[in-house]
């Protein structure tokens, strides 16, 4: 293997290992972070044998991964020009990944938090109506609308960087000034 293999090699290893190492983080296999890396890197679509080959895969691990990448439109298939094995790219545009990921994972996640701290507020507005002097449930009820005011905020943060992909304080000061007044 010649230098320019060599580094070629070692530069995307490395940067495979980072993407798996990310990628499991966020909680998807890091081998998806592999496959995605190398189609990242490749200047032209590759096939699952050779996505196999090169990240030392398994081919049911490729074809795996391959479907996961498929259905968050991370990865797509290539036109191939009389090519009779499928071949596979990558998005390129690493921020409209970012935000897909976002909008599909984290923004429902906030969303159910605001969705059940209402619920808890609610179920605690009705047993004070039913219990006014019991001063536990008052206490708690403060408690539950300041996580409901905090998952809001945090679902309108998350939502402006899904969309935007532009992360802004907006929403903590609109809070803050409609606390003030």
């Amino acid at each position: 293997m010649s230098d320019v293999s060599e580094a070629r090699a070692k530069a995307i290893e490395l940067c495979a290992d980072t993407m798996s190492e990310l990628i499991a983080f966020w909680g998807f296999k890091a081998s998806t972070g592999r496959i995605w890396t190398l189609l990242y890197l490749s200047p032209d679509p590759l096939p699952a044998d050779v996505i196999a080959e090169r990240t030392s895969l398994s081919a049911g691990a490729v074809s795996m991964g391959l479907q996961e990448l498929k259905q968050w439109g991370i990865v797509d298939r290539a036109p191939s020009s009389g090519e009779r094995k499928r071949l596979f790219r990558a998005e390129t545009d690493v921020w409209a990944i970012v935000r897909r990921v976002i909008r599909e994972r984290e923004l429902r996640l906030v969303g159910r938090a605001v969705q059940r701290f209402t619920d808890a507020s609610a179920v605690l507005e009705k047993a004070i109506a039913e219990n006014p002097e019991d001063t536990e449930l008052t206490f708690i009820l403060g408690r539950v609308r300041g996580l409901l005011g905090l998952a809001t905020i945090g679902y309108r943060l998350v939502e402006s960087f899904a969309e935007r992909g532009l992360f802004t304080l907006d929403p903590i000061r609109d809070a803050l000034r409609s606390a003030d007044g």
